[in-house]
């Protein structure tokens, strides 16, 4: 929408021009977008050396469908004031939607430049730098991506992909993805880039795992002393173990070299040789070392005692009693899932605006605000869901249970630690909510019912306890989507569920050929984590579902359809080709038709919101 122009950037303008400013933003709010271009036109004819005013007839033009026009107009603003991030962010949306990646990125590095602060500006330069593979060594980008990836307001992840493709580029990496030696990588300076991404994301590439197993024995055969020039290697890469809760496949001779936890207080090499293969915590109870090795220490020992702590101190709002529900929680109790290490750059915004952004064409009758929303999460898990809902939403209380402690102990620890406050966590089992005295005016529940023993039966719970013109989003497996996924979970039936035995079941898929049904597994994040491999392919309990299904089920617990998530990207894309009628998107049998026709249109899960 329209700025009011409030900082002239050149002489102060023309009594007419500002006239026709005052009247053009008027027209623009009143949406006549015609009358509102000619009038800012006129303005910035009048008066052109003013940033602000360039900016609003390039948003004008914008809406008016008229992109060529807004770049012109934009452009004509940040040459007027470089730094003006709001010029500089909007032309980056325009060039995203063009696919001219590269253009945007460069407005996206001008306004962070400006101001790196902005939740804005950050969130648009991590989905743009994020979706990009480089062909061509770049210093700057490489060391942005580094300092990127150490924020805690970035989802690393988000950047793993960019960052692989710029490592790539450097001889010994690419020799040692290759097959060739690690002696490279192992004997030079690590790049911080590399450093960062074994800290902060999980590398989910099978040449990189099979290039990073290698490394793993050769540091650890060699690692003597905690002065070593590869010491700060190893602490990355002790540091990527515990996050893939170890599942790289190790060998006896290996293992059997990995010396016991030395009883030492203060930290040996052989402690550090141990917590690249098995956890640490657990096989001591203190350690002390030297000031450049805190960060391993409070990573490996201090972070999970904190866990253990909160997990202690979480309430239990209800009794775990159901059969599967204790089977479940003894899955996510022995591996919680995921673990993960940042939250995500977002602007909270009130419900009807997170609607209105969230599905591909957003109802007419969203429901009123509500201060404060009450929103429960039914089925945390280790918190991120939860933090990103807390953040997501303007003014929420969040309620998050699960059935898993320390789940819940790793939840309340990273909440704490990046200062989330309004989420609470407490022990519940979903099915046995139904005697909470509190009402919720939204409840998420994504990937969580298709683990009940009678989903229907949670999710009748749920609604009992949604407010008057409540909300919820809901994510259910998609049956036609999970076709790999299901061809993996025959194989995993041949496997135990213990730690050796997802080892087993991981390097059984590597070992597949490209052309096996259960091949395209190995291009999911999941399967490159222990916890992950588990909830995937090797889950307690599982249902799948079609929409015809999914129908159904909302007609018995009395909601309506309001639509997908907007990130279904191409599917709104082939709904309004198909379907350019229906404005509301909201027709479960015509997206059932297009699923049949494109199988992967949902990936793994429906994502989707309902209402009372």
């Amino acid at each position: 929408m329209a700025s009011r122009p409030k900082r002239p950037t050149a002489a102060t303008p023309p009594p007419a021009a500002q006239k026709a400013m005052q009247a053009a933003v008027q027209a623009h709010r009143a949406g006549d977008l015609e009358k509102a271009i000619g009038l800012y036109r006129r303005a910035v004819k009048a008066a052109p050396g003013i940033a602000p005013w360039h900016y609003n007839l390039g948003i004008a033009l914008k809406a008016a469908g008229q992109n060529q026009g807004a770049v012109l107009a934009l452009t004509a603003a940040v040459r007027a004031e470089p730094g003006y991030i709001r010029a500089h962010a909007a032309l980056a949306g325009l060039f995203d939607a063009g696919g001219e990646t590269a253009a945007a990125l460069r407005h996206w590095l001008a306004a962070f430049r400006s101001e790196p602060e902005h939740t804005g500006v950050l969130a648009g330069l991590v989905g743009c730098l994020g979706g990009l593979r480089f062909t061509a060594a770049d210093a700057a980008l490489e060391a942005l991506a580094a300092r990127l990836l150490q924020r805690d307001d970035v989802e690393g992840q988000r950047l793993a992909g960019a960052a692989l493709s710029l490592l790539e580029l450097k001889p010994e990496i690419a020799d040692a993805l290759a097959g060739g030696g690690v002696e490279g990588v192992a004997g030079s300076a690590p790049p911080a880039l590399l450093l960062a991404v074994l800290e902060r994301t999980i590398v989910a590439e099978p040449r990189w795992e099979a290039m990073l197993t290698r490394l793993r024995a050769h540091l650890s055969a060699d690692f003597a002393s905690l002065d070593a020039p590869e010491a700060r290697l190893v602490q990355a890469l002790a540091a990527q173990m515990l996050a893939t809760d170890y599942a790289f496949a190790a060998s006896d001779e290996e293992l059997n070299a990995c010396p016991a936890v030395p009883a030492d207080a203060a930290l040996q090499p052989a402690h550090v040789r141990y917590a690249l293969y098995r956890p640490l915590a657990g096989g001591c109870d203190a350690l002390s070392g030297p000031g450049d090795w805190a960060g391993f220490l409070a990573l490996h020992l201090n972070r999970p005692d904190q866990e253990r702590k909160a997990a202690e101190a979480i309430p239990s709002l209800t009794a775990i009693e159901d059969g599967t529900s204790k089977a479940v929680r003894d899955q996510y109790a022995a591996l919680p899932y995921p673990r993960w290490k940042a939250t995500r750059a977002i602007m909270a915004r009130p419900r009807r605006a997170v609607m209105a952004g969230a599905l591909a064409a957003a109802p007419a009758d969203l429901p009123d605000d509500r201060s404060p929303l009450r929103v429960l999460v039914a089925g945390c898990g280790t918190g991120k869901h939860a933090v990103d809902v807390a953040t997501r939403f303007a003014d929420a209380e969040v309620l998050a249970i699960d059935l898993s402690r320390p789940s819940l102990g790793y939840a309340k620890a990273q909440a704490e630690r990046l200062g989330i406050r309004n989420v609470r966590f407490a022990e519940a089992d979903i099915l046995a909510l139904g005697g909470l005295e509190e009402q919720f005016d939204h409840i998420e529940a994504m990937g969580v019912l298709h683990h009940l023993a009678e989903p229907l039966a949670g999710w009748r719970v749920l609604r009992g306890l949604l407010a008057a013109d409540g909300t919820m989003r809901i994510g259910l497996y998609s049956r036609r989507g999970r076709t790999a996924i299901q061809a993996a979970q025959a194989i995993a039936k041949d496997f135990g569920t213990d730690p050796s035995g997802l080892r087993a079941l991981r390097q059984a898929v590597l070992d597949l050929p490209e052309d096996h049904p259960a091949a395209p597994v190995r291009r999911e994040l999941d399967f490159y984590t222990l916890s992950g491999v588990r909830d995937a392919l090797a889950h307690e309990q599982e249902h799948d579902y079609t929409l015809p299904d999914i129908q159904t089920m909302l007609a018995a617990v009395g909601m309506r359809f309001l639509g997908f998530e907007i990130a279904v990207g191409i599917g709104a894309a082939l709904y309004r080709e198909a379907y350019p009628d229906d404005e509301a998107m909201a027709d479960l049998t015509c997206w059932d038709a297009l699923e049949q026709a494109n199988p992967s249109l949902f990936h793994h899960m429906y994502q989707f919101w309902c209402a009372a």
